[in-house]
């Protein structure tokens, strides 16, 4: 069993006591207060401003710096690049078509433009965002939404160029890129651009028919051509066989013609001194008949055959 007498009775603790034990737990509050208050981690790729009583004192690099408690106060700024993203903000064409653009605008913030910013625009990440949205609209306000795609980096070209000169002059911020990531045509205009690319799509098939049948009459013209020049060709080398064969077919006539010619006078040469030339032309062409019939006072032509001299 527990002895009551040996706990402390609280209702017997005088007043001075407890507010001894108070004062003791506020002073310890305050030295820690103290220790985890005095000092401050900045970390890379960051630097932090410190400010007293809310005014501007000095800027923390990365690492452990010291501050004074209570007094002052720590407010980081990042310097490595930031990105902000304008989504499906809507814009006008010239000839008054809606699009949702979203768009990517990447920054950094110069360490040494952070005291500016603290001091004079400390939202200056909103700045930016209405700095870029009104670029785009300028942008594509100039162009016909025909043209948007064809011309989306000469936009991002000219938005970059107008949003980086104004964020430097007005901010000392260098934005470094602008990229649009997605364009969100209205209805009205997706269905004209589909029947546009189904037409586009028709005339481009029509033109490959019509290469095509350039092409196939272009080799039915090289072939039948072909055709006519071999047609022609063997036309000609039988037209020159003919020649040649008539030229030597004339060539052994007038060869054989003057082989008999040649005969006949050599015959005649020898045979035509003799009185009995004429009978021995009869023997040689008679046949072995003698005549059918005899006209008038025709005689017999005597051959002299069976007589014998004496």
């Amino acid at each position: 069993m527990w002895n009551d007498k040996k706990l402390p009775d609280i209702h017997r603790l005088t007043p001075r006591f407890m507010m001894q034990a108070v004062a003791l737990g506020v002073l310890a509050l305050l030295v820690l207060g103290v220790v985890f208050g005095c000092y401050v981690q900045v970390e890379q790729q960051e630097v932090a401003v410190i400010s007293r009583f809310g005014a501007f004192s000095r800027i923390a690099t990365p690492g452990l710096n010291f501050k004074l408690p209570y007094i002052e106060s720590v407010t980081t700024f990042p310097t490595a690049t930031q990105q902000l993203e304008i989504r499906k903000s809507e814009v006008f064409t010239a000839d008054n078509q809606a699009i949702g653009v979203t768009m990517l605008v990447q920054y950094d913030v110069p360490p040494e433009d952070v005291k500016l910013l603290y001091e004079r625009f400390p939202s200056y990440q909103q700045r930016i965002y209405t700095l870029a949205n009104d670029r785009m609209k300028i942008a594509f306000g100039t162009r016909l939404v025909a043209d948007v795609p064809s011309n989306r980096s000469q936009i991002e070209a000219e938005i970059l160029q107008a949003v980086a000169a104004n964020a430097l002059h007005l901010y000392g911020v260098h934005v470094t890129e602008i990229q649009i990531t997605d364009l969100d045509y209205s209805r009205a205009f997706r269905e004209a651009i589909d029947q546009m690319t189904r037409a586009k799509a028709e005339v481009t098939k029509a033109e490959q028919l019509r290469q095509q049948a350039v092409k196939d009459a272009e080799r039915q013209q090289i072939a039948a051509k072909g055709n006519s020049d071999a047609a022609i060709a063997e036309a000609r080398g039988k037209a020159e066989a003919l020649r040649l064969q008539a030229e030597a077919e004339a060539a052994a006539t007038r060869v054989k013609g003057e082989a008999e010619a040649d005969a006949i006078r050599a015959q005649a040469s020898s045979l035509g001194a003799s009185p009995n030339y004429v009978q021995y032309e009869q023997a040689r062409r008679w046949n072995g008949q003698l005549p059918a019939t005899i006209l008038g006072s025709q005689t017999l032509p005597v051959l002299g055959l069976g007589k014998q001299g004496g």
